[in-house]
């Protein structure tokens, strides 16, 4: 049956009012209620109940074929709002409802019939059942009857949870997630339903930190979840039964999770369901019916079991029988993500799938079932839970004396469980959960019972499948070891004489609840220790006593009041940033009196007992070790919390910074009481450092106030100096400022994307109606980065001009320019059919060129109309854009007045510190942090000491950190020392940072006042962040996607259900995130401390580009080189922490980034730095997203290539960025960039040598064969298995990784090819040996660097091959080349650092991960060798960093001071031509960082290790021709434009097409124009009226007299209306004013079921021959209505005259249209002709370079090919 829409919705509202009723009217449903409330079948399909429906008007946003159902929507709406408590109500039901749209689908009830029928034949008593996503109980409607069976269902959707229990009043119904389903709630005969199917996490943290490897897995998809979860409440032997998605049996990533369900169950059937079994529900979807049995115990698989576990090309083994498919006929195509699949079809309709699924699964159950298994465990209610227990034979005898062993047994009352001494639970064996059916009772641990002490909550454990025996021994053996017990230690509940149990039953806690307070805490009450319970129902706390010694209950009680008075201490003092005195006080004699009497907290009587305590993992952190001696933390003495410092300064410059951190403002009384300087003196000691600002009334420091958006300083004070003149100090301001001011960027320099976020609609609105001749109206939703289009009224330009049409639909003006808008390009399919005739939908790239094609027209005719525009409108314009980009300053920051107290220059080696450290350390010190964006070599580590230290010591900082790489991090902390050997530094190593050993760092970090904290990354990464941040930014996330998804819901028509369901998937994955934060935030165990608590207020982060993988979000989805979207774990930790900081101080910044390459590859990476660093001036730039940032900064380049197909294949880069100088503007304001050279550093000079090798014979060959693999993509060709569907996308990625593994060593590519002079493994050990000879008397070193073919021990590689050449060639000895990869530990690096720098290694290996970084062995280095070419250029500039650095002592006195470069490039290879995109690409980034670039616009390039490079320009540098090369990509322009005017074509063709009709059409309507003129001027000429003006009716009709009146008039017409029979022909009746009044017979048949009936239809027609009616041509009954029907008809000629001038003249504009489309010039064509002519240049020089003689002989055989050069430069020929 066909989806009926309206009907089910209707059905739907009906339901929701009845439900609705009947909660008002508190009473049951009646019986005719119930069959409406059966009839809901939730929204599942009705996409349309997205589109807006608030106001009448919005009927206009819906699609046509959707607007029947806009009142029934309105209808929907209204009824829950009306029957809502708030709006908050309302909107979750919204929420709810929307949400449910795309997967929510009811099971057909015979489907659920036919399940329930099969189950039950098979005669197992069902004593419970489980429905845990019951929709409205069609699984629970079979069942329910089943004498004392017990039902629970789960249904989280409040509205059909509403109707679920009102049709079940009798059942167990919640209304909530199944996830909340209490953990004794098991052992169920039955688990039944049609779960929810899709990646949506679920928060259930037994499972997310779970140690259970599948269950950890499950938790990040729903339907795998509910097959675990219901694992675990199943009972053993029990039945689980569910219908899902396909994918649990099809997905490989699935086969985890099948792995561990045929671990715990035995499998009784697995069928497909057909495609078609819910489209009455109106989808077609694929989903399977999976049963199963639940049993744990060690066996062996089956094969069924094993197949149930393995697919072949995403299938299922199980589906090779076609017995498991339910289905009459099956073919191939494609599932909703586009990929090949077999689709099943059953025709008979649901009464047949039924029966046939009926069939099938109680022959599975037959045959595969196990009742012996179903009844060994029964089933018991136990306080309306369900329990089961094995059946086994334990007398009463037996049991008795076991229950004496242990005394007394008490039940707690407060208890959510019932407790037990034996417990069936779930163990996990072998990593396989066995049942969860439990026996239960209850047993008091003693305090002392260590080995239970933090596991009150684990019960012994008792295999449900062990034999009566096994049993009977193992309780024995528990009461054994538990009377031991008892005898050593007694228990609470041991029989004393004064009968203490009853005191020692749990109570409720009356006593203050304080913020630290958890499960676990120790409290006294009463003079006794306890600890604290938490009730889970109500979150109150109980008091549980603890029997104790006298001694240890006054340990405690002493404990207590220390660890309360420290955490008041601590709590007050970071929240208040006050001194609290008294506890401090307090807290040393608590402290005191503890330790006089009981010793140290740490030791071993003390540290058991706190160690027990929820709440006291931070109290041994107040000793510390110092040299063997005990001493008290720093918090005994001063807050840790915040600085305290009193400051003293000697110079006005101190002063000012001090006055800054202060008060964040220049307080001139303030620096005249630490400085001890008049305020005058201070003035004249900080001119051009101080400025006055009229506008706040303060005096501002220099680079504050000539910084910034300086304009809009200027402007402002202008203002104030125009109302103020005699203000001489805001003058002297002013003038200072317009200094300042950028020099004004003119309209014509300017470059203007479409879609600037900047721009205002108001612009868009008035380009977009001149763009399509209408009124157009665009809105920009900023929480949603998004635009929507709106048209009053469509046209030609908007159906035509700028449309394009593909095979599945139309993509009209307005969705091109919302496309063009955010620089996106339309997503559009056509189907192609294989070879064996099956259909598959393939990206139309065709349609998708042309849609680019469009897009560019339309962003291309922005810019023209901006140039058209007045000079007033770009006076306005360009103002607007300087005022927002071009009027950023960066102050010149000159640290020489430094003097830097404390620093031990001698003990560094050093005279002074560099100029450049001295600027980077004030530019640190007065904007709180930056970037320092120095050279490799240039001394960062003193610009983080220094720095660290000089905004300690200013106050500027209280707790500064320093995170480096663990191979830097000893170097920066011994600097440290030396450079400050009085500092309090903390830096833990390797062994201090042990999991154990963790929170005591973390401890040490929070309570006492560290100069410095110095951390590797990876310890930095360990540091738990403040759930409570991580949260706020996360729920902003949120916020943000909620209004997305709000925004996507609205476009309704014009989005697509998987984007739908991916922002809604994210969005419950947020939730997912977030209610673990809250549960973390509500139950901190263990007391950790975070990040926050911490205080740590300003990062140094070294290496920072290490951080450079931070998350964003993008629409740009397909653009290659963004990196990856969500980010590194490792990248989200600082940025939390950083927001930490920026969250304290209100401000940007807040850490320091350092690092030589701070963007390593691309522009793109700007963007994270100011995501990190500058998130208030991004968002004052109208910057929320990526996105934003990228449509002012980037052009998205797409690039069209031919596959050998000649299929088009679509490629988008960001490469083009414009505004250069503008965003170079916005990244030196907070940076100091400097070169070696603009240091001055003493180092040596770099001398680059691009050294060519020719290519050896067998790369000749393989060059040939990876050009023929780059054409057809045949990989056997290269020795490998023939490429996959994912490889073949991949094609030239591969192709591009051989050619480097190629030009490396062919051995890298297999092993059979050998070794050859020639190579470069060869070539590149000549040369080391030449050096090492040369430079043997100073012991000179080398680097060699490779990433490719890396040292690994026992296989090949390029590393020990060169060593072997070396040892064997050369006479090198072995011990003095060495590998880096050989040093494992921190400490064996070093040796080969420092025995590198002694000259006794002399050659040294390494990666650009292992030796690139953090390598200081550059005193003897003279040489260093590029066997690869990295894919990024700060990789290049750290390698050769490792040579060309201060401190390089051989190459400096013995090498002429330069370090000799060697890249070793194959020709015919991609070296030479990687190393050039390279060097081009770092020149550029330099430029940009140091705000020296001349361009506004620069290309990146098109080469990048993520898609390799196009095809054609890789076969042209494999054959070595530069010309080629060339040629290349002059033909990849030809066919981009050469396509682009063929499509512009087709589009001409297309318009000539209609204006051909249109033509027609226009003369048609013209004609009928004049002839309606004709008739209304007959009419008008022949009208009679009346005396009293008004017109007459004259009308004669054949047969009745002329004077004949009205009655008789329309009588003779009645009668002619009932009996006229024309046969199909127009009778002549009469006339009227000399018009024909005329009658037609016309067969008409209402329904297609229905008999054909005939109608007389009435006309009248003149001289025209165009036949008028009224009424449609139906008389009316009443005879004067009826003699009024003729003239009534005439009367309407004005209207229909008017009405067809208007659609005349809309033709005649939509003619002038297609003319010019028509008439129109490709405006290509010169650069298309251009292109031509330089193309056949190049053929030219080509040809002639052929016909040449190239001093070379070739010859070729059939395997090889010798080359005899002439000479050493050898030149290369070939054939086109």
């Amino acid at each position: 049956m066909e989806f009926d829409k309206k009907r089910h919705l209707q059905q739907n509202i009906d339901a929701i009012r009845t439900v609705f009723n009947i909660e008002k009217e508190r009473r049951s449903a009646t019986k005719d209620e119930i069959s409406v409330l059966k009839q809901y079948s939730g929204f599942g399909g009705l996409k349309f109940i997205l589109n807006p429906v608030e106001e009448p008007e919005d009927i206009n946003h819906w699609k046509s074929s959707d607007i029947p159902y806009f009142p029934l929507t309105q209808e929907l709406f209204a009824l829950i709002k009306e029957n809502s408590e708030s709006d908050k109500s309302y909107l979750q039901y919204v929420s709810k409802i929307k949400g449910s749209i795309l997967d929510a689908f009811y099971t057909p009830k015979k489907i659920a019939e036919s399940i329930a029928t099969a189950i039950k034949g098979t005669g197992m008593e069902i004593g419970s059942m489980l429905e845990p996503s019951a929709g409205v109980g069609v699984f629970i409607e079979p069942f329910k009857d089943l004498g004392k069976i017990r039902v629970c269902a789960y249904e989280q959707d409040l509205l059909t949870g509403k109707i679920l229990k009102n049709l079940y009043a009798n059942k167990e119904i919640h209304i909530d997630s199944f996830e909340n389903i209490e953990e004794e709630d098991s052992g169920y005969d039955l688990i039944i339903g049609n779960i929810p199917f899709g990646t949506t996490s679920i928060f259930d943290l037994s499972y997310s930190r779970g140690k259970d490897k599948a269950r950890k897995l499950a938790a990040q998809s729903i339907h795998n979840y509910f097959f675990l979860k219901a694992t675990d409440h199943l009972k053993e032997g029990g039945i689980l039964a569910f219908i899902t998605s396909q994918g649990v049996l099809n997905s490989p990533s699935n086969q985890f999770i099948r792995d561990a369900l045929m671990q715990e169950h035995q499998l009784i059937s697995a069928l497909r369901l057909p495609n078609n079994l819910f489209e009455e529900s109106g989808t077609s979807v694929g989903t399977d019916l999976i049963v199963l049995q639940k049993n744990t115990r060690p066996r062996t698989l089956s094969y069924r079991a094993l197949d149930f576990k393995k697919t072949i090309n995403n299938c299922n083994l199980l589906l090779n029988n076609p017995n498991n498919i339910i289905a009459t006929r099956s073919f191939r195509d494609t599932d909703q993500y586009g990929k090949p699949t077999t689709v099943h079809i059953h025709d008979g309709g649901i009464e047949r799938i039924s029966e046939d699924l009926l069939r099938r699964l109680s022959e599975d159950l037959q045959q595969y079932f196990n009742p012996a298994l179903f009844d060994e465990f029964k089933v018991k209610a136990i306080d309306n839970k369900v329990s089961s227990e094995p059946i086994i034979n334990i007398s009463e005898k037996e049991i008795v004396p076991i229950v004496s062993h242990q005394n007394a047994t008490q039940l707690s009352l407060f208890s959510e469980q019932v407790i037990s001494d034996l417990s069936v639970k779930r163990t996990k064996k072998r990593g396989k959960s066995t049942s969860q059916n439990k026996i239960k009772q209850s047993k008091q641990l003693s305090f002392f019972d260590f080995d239970e002490v933090g596991n009150l909550d684990q019960k012994p454990k008792l295999n449900a499948n062990s034999d009566q025996k096994d049993i009977t021994s193992s309780i024995q053996k528990r009461s054994s070891r538990g009377s031991k017990k008892k005898s050593e230690f007694p228990s609470l509940f041991h029989e004393l004489p004064d009968g203490p149990a009853a005191k020692n039953n749990p109570k409720i806690f009356k006593g203050e609840s304080k913020a630290f307070y958890r499960e676990n805490t120790f409290v006294a009450v009463d003079k006794r220790i306890g600890k604290l319970k938490l009730n889970r129902r109500d979150g109150t706390f109980m008091f549980q006593p603890i029997e104790l010694s006298i001694k240890d209950n006054e340990r405690i009680q002493n404990y207590i009041k220390i660890r309360d008075t420290y955490h008041l201490l601590y709590d007050f003092e970071a929240r208040n940033e006050q001194e609290d005195k008294e506890n401090r006080d307090l807290l040393n004699l608590t402290y005191d009196q503890f330790t006089d009497r009981f010793g140290n907290l740490n030791a071993a009587d003390n540290i058991k007992f706190i160690k027990m305590d929820a709440s006291g993992n931070e109290v041994p952190f107040l000793e510390r070790v110092i040299g063997g001696v005990i001493h008290k933390s720093d918090i005994f003495e001063r807050p840790v919390s915040f600085s305290t410092a009193k400051i003293t300064v000697s110079t006005a410059s101190e002063a000012l910074s001090a006055s800054l951190n202060q008060s964040g403002s220049v307080d001139l009384d303030f620096m005249e009481q630490i400085s001890g300087l008049s305020e005058i003196e201070l003035r004249q000691g900080l001119q051009g450092q101080i400025f006055y600002n009229p506008i706040t009334g303060n005096m501002e420091v220099s680079q504050k106030f000539l910084s910034g958006n300086v304009i809009l300083k200027a402007r402002q004070v202008g203002d104030y100096i125009a109302a103020h003149p005699e203000d001489r100090d805001a003058q002297q301001s002013l003038e200072a400022l317009e200094k300042a001011i950028p020099e004004p960027i003119k309209f014509e320099e300017l470059d203007f994307n479409l879609g600037e976020r900047w721009i205002g609609c108001d612009i868009y609105n008035r380009f977009a109606t001149h763009l399509f001749d209408t009124n157009i109206t665009i809105y920009y939703s900023e929480s949603s980065d998004d635009f929507s289009v709106n048209a009053k009224a469509s046209n030609i330009k908007i159906t035509d001009k700028y449309a394009i049409k593909s095979e599945s639909r139309t993509f009209d003006g307005l969705n091109l320019l919302r496309h063009a808008l955010v620089n996106t390009t339309p997503d559009i399919t056509k189907t192609e059919y294989l070879a064996d005739g099956t259909a598959v939908k393939v990206k139309d790239m065709d349609a998708i060129q042309m849609a680019n094609g469009k897009i560019d027209e339309i962003r291309n005719e922005f810019t023209d109309w901006l140039y058209q525009q007045s000079d007033d409108f770009k006076n306005e314009l360009t103002e607007r854009y300087n005022d927002l980009f071009n009027c950023h300053v960066r102050p010149h920051y000159d640290g020489s007045h430094q003097t830097f107290p404390g620093l031990d220059r001698r003990a560094l080696n050093i005279e002074d510190l560099y100029d450049s450290q001295k600027d980077a350390i004030y530019m640190l010190k007065s904007n709180n942090g930056g970037i320092c964006d120095h050279e490799v070599g240039a001394g960062k580590t003193l610009i983080m000491v220094g720095g660290a230290q000089e905004m300690k010591r200013l106050g500027l900082v209280h707790k500064p950190m320093i995170i480096a790489l663990k191979a830097n991090v000893h170097e920066i902390a011994e600097t440290y020392q030396k450079a400050y050997p009085f500092a309090k530094i903390l830096y833990p190593g390797k062994k201090d940072f042990t999991p154990q050993k963790r929170l005591k760092i973390f401890g040490d970090i929070k309570n006492n006042d560290w100069d410095c904290i110095i951390l590797t990354h990876d310890q930095f990464g360990m540091i738990p962040q403040s759930p409570e941040l991580q949260q706020e930014i996360l729920q902003a996330e949120l916020h943000s996607v909620e209004q997305n998804l709000e925004a996507l819901r609205n476009q309704g028509k014009d989005i697509s259900g998987a984007m739908l369901k991916g922002v809604e998937i994210r969005k419950k994955n947020l939730n997912v995130k977030l209610k673990t934060l809250e549960h973390d935030i509500e139950n901190r165990k263990d007391d950790v401390v975070d990040f926050k608590m911490m205080g740590i207020d300003h990062i140094f982060v070294d290496e920072s580009h290490k951080f450079k993988n931070l998350m964003f979000n993008t629409r740009h989805e397909r653009v290659a080189g963004l990196g990856n979207v969500q980010g590194s774990q490792k990248a989200l930790n600082l940025l939390f922490a950083i927001r930490t900081i920026q969250e304290r101080t209100g401000k940007d910044l807040g850490a320091t980034f350092l690092s030589g390459t701070t963007i390593s590859n691309s522009l793109t990476e700007l963007y994270c730095l100011f995501k990190f660093l500058r998130p208030k001036a991004l968002e004052r730039q109208g910057i929320n997203c990526f996105d934003a940032w990228a449509a002012i900064y980037a052009r998205k380049s797409i690039d069209y290539e031919f596959s050998v197909a000649n299929n088009i294949v679509q490629k988008e880069r960001f490469r083009h960025f414009i505004k250069v100088p503008e965003l170079s503007q916005f990244y030196t304001e907070i940076t100091d960039y400097r070169t070696a050279a603009d240091i001055g550093i003493d180092r040596p000079v770099k001398n680059e040598v691009l050294y060519h090798i020719p290519p050896t014979v067998e790369q000749e060959i393989f060059i040939k064969k990876l050009m023929e693999f780059a054409k057809t993509g045949n990989a056997e060709l290269l020795g490998r298995a023939p490429l996959s569907p994912t490889e073949q996308k991949a094609k030239m990625l591969i192709a591009t990784d051989y050619a480097r593994k190629m030009s490396l060593d062919m051995r890298l590519i297999s092993p059979k090819y050998g070794d050859d002079p020639g190579n470069k493994a060869s070539v590149c050990a000549n040369n080391i040996a030449k050096y090492y000879k040369d430079y043997n008397a100073q012991k000179g070193t080398q680097f060699v660097f490779s990433d490719l073919g890396t040292f690994k021990p026992g296989e090949w590689n390029i590393y020990s091959e060169i060593k072997r050449k070396l040892i064997n060639d050369h006479g090198i000895p072995a011990d003095q080349i060495r590998f880096i990869q050989e040093a494992k530990t921190e400490d064996q690096r070093k040796e080969l650092i420092r025995a590198t720098n002694e000259g006794k290694i002399r050659v040294l290996f390494g990666s650009t991960e292992m030796l690139g970084t953090g390598v200081n062995a550059q005193k003897r280095a003279v040489a260093v060798h590029h066997l690869d070419i990295p894919w990024r250029p700060s990789d290049l500039e750290q390698r050769d960093g490792r040579a060309v650095r201060k401190g390089n002592e051989i190459a400096k006195f013995f090498a002429g001071n330069k370090v000799d470069v060697f890249i070793y490039a194959v020709e015919k290879s991609l070296d030479a031509y990687k190393f050039n995109t390279l060097a081009n690409k770092q020149r550029f980034i330099g430029q940009l960082k140091s705000n020296t670039i001349a361009v506004r616009t620069l290309d990146e390039g098109g080469m990048d290790e993520v898609s390799g490079m196009n095809f054609s320009e890789y076969v042209a540098l494999l054959s070595g021709n530069t010309d080629l090369l060339e040629k290349a990509k002059v033909e990849k322009k030809i066919s981009v434009l050469e396509s682009e005017k063929h499509a512009f074509l087709r589009s001409k063709w297309s318009s000539s097409s209609k204006l051909e009709s249109l033509v027609e059409e226009l003369e048609t309507r013209t004609s009928r124009l004049q002839r309606l003129s004709v008739d209304l001027d007959n009419f008008q000429q022949r009208l009679q009226r009346s005396k009293d003006g008004d017109i007459l009716n004259p009308i004669l009709l054949d047969g009745i007299s002329k004077d004949a009146g009205v009655k008789e008039i329309g009588g003779k017409l009645s009668k002619l209306s009932a009996v006229s029979r024309t046969g199909g022909d127009y009778e002549e009746i009469g006339s009227l004013y000399g018009f024909r009044l005329l009658v037609k017979t016309e067969m008409t048949q209402k329904d297609s079921s229905g008999p054909m009936e005939r109608d007389n239809r009435f006309f009248i027609c003149g001289e025209g021959n165009i036949k008028y009616t009224h009424n449609n041509g139906i008389m009316a009954s009443d005879p004067e209505r009826a003699s009024l029907n003729f003239i009534s008809a005439l009367q309407k000629l004005p209207g229909l005259i008017e009405e067809e001038d208007k659609k005349i003249k809309a033709l005649k504009d939509d003619q002038l249209v297609l003319n010019d489309i028509v008439n129109g010039n490709w405006n290509k064509e010169k650069q298309l002709s251009s292109l031509k002519t330089e193309l056949a240049s190049v053929e030219r020089r080509i040809q002639t370079s052929l016909e040449n003689n190239n001093d070379k002989e070739v010859e070729e055989s059939d395997d090889q090919i010798k080359i005899r050069a002439s000479n050493e430069n050898i030149k290369t020929g070939f054939k086109l």
